[in-house]
């Protein structure tokens, strides 16, 4: 999203007020509207920990520095000594962009540029929703869940067992935040309730989000986890509704990337959900498989996704080019003490003649490994992503 800018000039200095939505806030992730804030040409002091810059010689590197350091320290007022009124608000996109902890700012701001003679001096604002003494209070909070699930993750022997952890983590205890998306895709203003929901503060304390807060916590825990992470802003293929999930580099600079998505991979169920199933449609896919469901705003940013290593399915080895009966039986053979049985097919119809040849044409009965058991009746459903999920039940 781009900044809107509104300049005012005077004699004797220069205002120049902007306004910007950035990623991982709701102004970007759902089109919310946020007021622009008016001018004052000697505003009165309004910062807990207000900093000036003292160096006058920058450039984008150290104008980041500067910035990230200041709003990571709670800082509602950042003054720089010189002219970075072009670069601040792509900086500032950028440092929330790449930093998920800063979940208290709402990703609007406001710049104030003065003038005196040759000496020129920024006062950069961000949007705050948060108390002063709250900020220290959730930010302790956040730490000590992101600390926990860390601590849990380290069970996994391999770096892609622990992502498969905390991706399983976060589906199975964040709820998603249906009220907050309600109001997202209204004409709300920004409010403490809907800054928390599209935040990693949201998914990790509250235990509760939209898909900037799923992104987020996502981003920010495969980080410490060790892998490169980022998020991407889209839409969904069907309805056009504005999403956001995440592209990961599990190993680093090193290796390829995947994309990712959280959000979709923890569905809405209309009664109760079935034992044992999860979905991992979602995880560590393909850009050409994520494309299926999704458009991307500015496909150019994200890196292309084709490798297949660390996707679910491949490593499950349940991987089927077609319906072939043996080698679906052998896949069937190696899951059977299972809950869940997984099938996974090219794509939705190649999901959906499986599910018809296994069920309504009672082909699975005719596995080897489910004719040793005394199964009783089969289930099973089909995906977009032409995922098979079979439960015997015996």
């Amino acid at each position: 999203m781009t900044a809107k800018r509104r300049t005012h000039l005077s004699f004797v200095e220069i205002a120049l007020i902007a306004l910007i939505a950035v990623g991982g806030a709701f102004a970007l992730h759902h089109g919310q509207k946020s007021a622009v804030l008016s001018a004052d040409p000697d505003p009165a002091p309004v910062s807990l920990t207000g900093r000036t810059v003292d160096s006058p010689a920058w450039d984008r590197e150290s104008l980041y520095r500067d910035l990230y350091d200041s709003l990571s320290a709670g800082g509602r007022e950042v003054s720089f000594p010189y002219d970075c009124s072009d670069e601040i608000f792509d900086v500032f996109r950028q440092v929330l962009a790449d930093h998920p902890e800063l979940f208290w700012l709402s990703g609007s701001g406001s710049l104030l540029k003065k003038t005196s003679g040759l000496a020129v001096t920024v006062d950069f604002r961000p949007e705050i929703l948060v108390e002063d003494g709250e900020i220290e209070t959730r930010a302790a909070e956040l730490e000590a869940r992101a600390e926990e699930i860390l601590a849990r993750c380290a069970a996994g022997e391999t770096l892609w067992d622990r992502l498969l952890l905390l991706h399983d983590i976060l589906v199975d205890e964040t709820d998603y935040d249906s009220a907050a998306a309600e109001a997202l895709g209204g004409d709300r203003q920004a409010d403490d309730f809907l800054n928390q929901s599209t935040s990693a503060y949201g998914c990790l304390v509250n235990r509760r989000a939209v898909c900037s807060g799923y992104a987020a916590a996502f981003q920010l825990l495969a980080e410490r986890l060790g892998s490169e992470c980022r998020r991407v802003q889209g839409t969904e293929l069907m309805g056009g509704a504005p999403h956001e999930w995440n592209v990961l580099r599990p190993e680093g600079s090193s290796g390829d990337w995947y994309q990712t998505d959280i959000t979709w991979d923890d569905p809405l169920f209309s009664g109760e959900p079935l034992e044992g199933y999860r979905s991992y449609d979602y995880f560590c896919v393909t850009t050409e498989e994520i494309l299926r469901t999704h458009t991307i705003d500015d496909p150019e940013s994200v890196p292309l996704c084709t490798a297949d290593a660390y996707n679910y399915y491949v490593r499950l080895g349940c991987v089927l080019d077609s319906y072939d009966f043996d080698a679906l039986s052998s896949v069937v053979a190696d899951q059977i003490e299972n809950d869940c049985i997984y099938l996974k097919f090219p794509d939705e119809a190649a999901g959906e003649d499986a599910v018809s040849r296994l069920l309504k044409g009672q082909e699975i009965f005719d596995v080897p490994a489910v004719r040793e058991l005394d199964v009783k009746t089969a289930r099973g459903t089909s995906s977009d992503t032409g995922t098979v999920c079979i439960w015997l039940v015996r």
